[in-house]
């Protein structure tokens, strides 16, 4: 009886010792891919995937205060990347006994994405740590999914940490044109909307259907086309979004336009399989390829933890983790990641608490209630890792991201391809991230002198007439202003005089007028906004910059328009000898300035109401040794709409009067006329004034964009043809009247040097002549009989005159006809002359 007893108490033991040790047991599915189709970043193997779960589950039993142990249920072998295959076993171990309780991959992108929706539908957690595309982390397409390694889309959080470290505000994307690559570039330009200095100057997608169109049949996703905007935009730092065999072929793009070296930073996502550019299926050859990537910077999940003595729960530290791996063998990049998802799954089974946890009765299994409670745990989990802390955001890891860089040394026989960390994007206690120096402490390798300018650096400098340059300016201005002054105190004064008198003073005073606006002009035009109140600078501008135009252009109608007169008046007296049209009086040449004189006001007026002048900012650029600064000048012009239009019409009116003056003027060339006294300075003003005109406009045209030099050189224009016009005109008249103050000299009689020697030439011939033609003689005669006729005529209202009781005094000279010669007694006339009633007839 005591026999039977015992033996009934040990079996009872026993089953109960089976039973704890049997709920202790978490049955997982494992499953696993080959690499024999290394799609996107899965670098998986089956020794890897093998050694790694056993080394972590049987790290996990010594650890005394966790009492529960992950049994992973997985197939024989490793399955190859096919998505039937990986759906259909894993319809098959669902149903096995004990039913699995949550499936654990390392599975390739095509089968995990399979799987993990099978997953959604049986409401059984999926743990992934291999696979970062973006695409899982649709969470309405894979509710239940847990990823312990960091997604794609975190790389951006590093990503915009560097470029701000080396102030990289302008940058363009290229990225592959598939859904995986183009939700990363989305989600960092709205990583940047934060802040509004970010420039992404080109954001371009390329698909591998276009990579080799030719010229005339390229498509938006054309990779030439990508690399023209990259060189027309003139972008500095490039980050690319792609998988490695796309990058051979950007790289060799590259090459191929020169986007690489000093002026240039390439940041990829990189890639997990070893010597990836060796796969190159062409047109470049590997060194061509690894000469434009040397230097790249590449983002990619970090291996191990930052901090390597941080213990974790499985009572490891990163540094021991590693050195257990040595020992392993293993090559696996995510061999860290797929520790940390066995401590995760541990864990969260271990605070599974509130539902019941006896998973080997199948009524529990079926429950919900652990399913919901265990994904809320795993997605506020707070655990430290191998490869860091082991946190989540709705199921995604919130991980570490290491930035490297590609380098390539080049031997006398080798080519050898070193990948350095160079910092650590680690996040901190409030999900932000902080950009730390890798523990190497290797600093980063430029191809310059530093780190490459995001953009042509361009320095603004305002555009401003000096100081200096103005005062030397406006102090000419204003001893020409003086000397206008001088002259026409003098041409009053000495107004009676007969040289001033015969020169028509009130036609000098209107040329003394224009010439003084002309001066106005060049101060108005040195006056910038500088010079001016903050406040009241830009009304005042805008009414300096018409004060301009209507000055310069109504002094130059005024002075050239009297000059252009006087010439004509001499033009018409020497070229049309008809006795009607040689008396021209002063009124008539007021007209003609005043006809021009209403043309320019009428233009101006509309110019002004219609698309007025105002003041605006421009700039021009100078480039520098340095090809990449710039300095750009910040200038103020005075501009309107239709200034072009404008400026065309008066071009074209005052054009037409300097061709027509210069006519006049280069027809009375040889006329010299001592009494009317200027007409041969007259003559060389107007000369003086097209020239200098037609060289201001064509320098001030091409100085446009050089403020100063602009300022400068059309001043000394207008100062110069200003002044020597002045001087031309008047100084003459002060010599004449400083050699004769009282006007006692009498006039000469006028000749004109082209009939003087042709006078000449006549005497010559007549002396050669024996004998005179009796007809010559007797048209001779006519002539002769017809002047003493008119010197009767003259004769009677001089004694009309002095017997007139309002007599007023008049002095009356007779000249001698021009062409009169006489010679043996004998008159040859050519042409009957003019007589003049007084001297008021004589003005030219």
């Amino acid at each position: 009886m005591w026999y039977c007893s015992y033996i009934f108490i040990y079996n009872y033991l026993i089953f109960l010792l089976i039973s704890l040790i049997k709920s202790k047991q978490i049955p997982l599915i494992g499953l696993f891919t080959r690499d024999d189709n290394q799609e996107n970043n899965n670098y998986s193997s089956s020794s890897s995937s093998s050694l790694i779960i056993n080394y972590a589950i049987k790290h996990l039993k010594t650890i005394k205060y966790l009492h529960n142990e992950l049994v992973i249920q997985r197939h024989e072998q490793d399955i190859p990347c096919d998505m039937a295959i990986g759906t259909k076993l894993i319809f098959d171990m669902i149903h096995r006994t004990p039913r699995p309780l949550a499936i654990f991959s390392g599975s390739c992108q095509t089968v995990t994405s399979a799987i993990a929706e099978i997953a959604g539908v049986y409401d059984m957690i999926i743990v992934i740590y291999s696979e970062t595309s973006s695409l899982f982390t649709a969470r309405e397409k894979y509710p239940s999914l847990i990823r312990t390694v960091p997604g794609d889309s975190q790389h951006n959080i590093a990503r915009k940490l560097l470029l701000r470290k080396y102030n990289w505000r302008r940058f363009g994307i290229l990225y592959q044109y598939e859904r995986q690559y183009t939700m990363p570039v989305t989600r960092f330009n709205d990583l940047l909307q934060d802040e509004n200095d970010w420039e992404n100057a080109l954001s371009k997608g390329i698909s591998f259907n276009d990579l080799d169109e030719t010229q005339g049949n390229r498509t938006r996703n054309s990779l030439k086309d990508a690399f023209d905007e990259l060189q027309r935009n003139n972008i500095r730092i490039i980050i690319g979004n792609f998988n490695s065999t796309m990058a051979i072929r950007i790289f060799c793009e590259a090459f191929r336009y020169n986007l690489f070296g000093s002026r240039f930073q390439w940041i990829i996502v990189g890639y997990y399989e070893p010597e990836w550019w060796l796969n190159n299926p062409g047109p470049c050859n590997t060194s061509e390829i690894l000469l434009a990537l040397n230097g790249t910077l590449q983002t990619r999940v970090a291996k191990l933890g930052y901090h390597v003595n941080t213990r974790t729960i499985a009572d490891l530290t990163p540094d021991q983790f590693n050195f257990d791996l040595s020992i392993l063998k293993t090559s696996n990049y995510f061999v860290g990641y797929a520790f940390d998802a066995i401590l995760t799954l541990t864990s969260a089974f271990e605070k599974l608490k509130n539902c019941p946890n006896k998973f080997h009765i199948d009524s529990i299994w079926r429950q919900t209630c652990w399913r919901h409670e265990l994904i809320n745990i795993i997605k506020t989990i707070d655990i430290e890792g191998v490869t860091g802390r082991i946190r989540f955001n709705n199921g995604d890891r919130i991980g570490e991201i290491v930035i490297e860089q590609i380098l390539v040394y080049h031997s006398y026989k080798s080519t050898i391809v070193d990948i350095v960390q160079l910092f650590v994007a680690l996040p901190t206690n409030q999900s932000k991230y902080i950009l730390l120096p890798a523990r190497n402490e290797r600093n980063i390798t430029w191809h310059g002198q530093g780190p490459p300018n995001d953009r042509i650096k361009r320095i603004e400098l305002d555009q401003r007439i000096s100081i200096l340059t103005y005062t030397i300016m406006a102090t000419i201005s204003g001893i020409g202003i003086l000397l206008a002054l001088g002259f026409f105190v003098f041409n009053i004064f000495f107004r009676t005089h007969r040289f001033i008198r015969m020169s028509s003073p009130q036609i000098n005073n209107l040329i003394i007028a224009g010439c003084i606006l002309s001066y106005t002009s060049v101060l108005l035009m040195g006056i910038d906004s500088t010079l001016l109140g903050k406040r009241s600078s830009e009304s005042a501008m805008n009414f300096i910059c018409a004060a301009r135009v209507w000055t310069l252009s109504i002094g130059f109608t005024i002075s050239f328009g009297a000059i252009f007169s006087k010439t004509w008046r001499v033009h018409t007296i020497f070229t049309k000898v008809h006795a009607s049209k040689r008396a021209i009086r002063d009124y008539r040449l007021f007209i003609f300035v005043g006809i021009l004189f209403a043309i320019d006001t009428v233009l101006l007026t509309s110019w002004q109401i219609v698309d007025p002048l105002k003041i605006f900012k421009d700039i021009s650029q100078t480039q520098t040794k340095d090809e990449d600064v710039v300095i750009v000048w910040i200038y103020e012009q005075c501009r309107s709409n239709r200034r072009s239009i404008w400026i065309i019409m008066l071009s074209i009116y005052k054009g037409v009067l300097m061709v027509a003056g210069s006519r006049f003027a280069w027809a009375t060339r040889n006329v010299r006329i001592t009494a009317l006294n200027d007409s041969t300075y007259v003559g060389m003003s107007l000369y003086n004034v097209v020239l200098l005109s037609i060289t201001t406009a064509v320098v001030g045209y091409f100085l446009r964009d050089q403020h100063e030099r602009s300022y400068i050189i059309t001043s000394v224009f207008i100062l110069f043809c200003v002044t020597i016009t002045l001087c031309l005109v008047f100084v003459p008249k002060v010599l004449e009247v400083a050699k004769d103050p009282s006007s006692k000299t009498k006039p000469q009689r006028a000749i004109a040097t082209n009939t003087k020697r042709r006078l000449s030439r006549d005497k010559r011939n007549i002396k050669q002549q024996p004998k005179l033609p009796i007809k010559y003689l007797i048209s001779q005669n006519e002539m002769l009989r017809l002047n003493v006729a008119r010197c009767d005529e003259l004769i009677n209202r001089l004694s009309s005159a002095v017997a007139d009781p309002n007599y007023k005094t008049f002095r009356y000279e007779i000249f001698l006809p021009i062409s009169t010669c006489i010679n043996d007694e004998i008159k040859h006339i050519q042409e009957s002359d003019w007589l003049l009633e007084d001297e008021n007839k004589l003005q030219i």
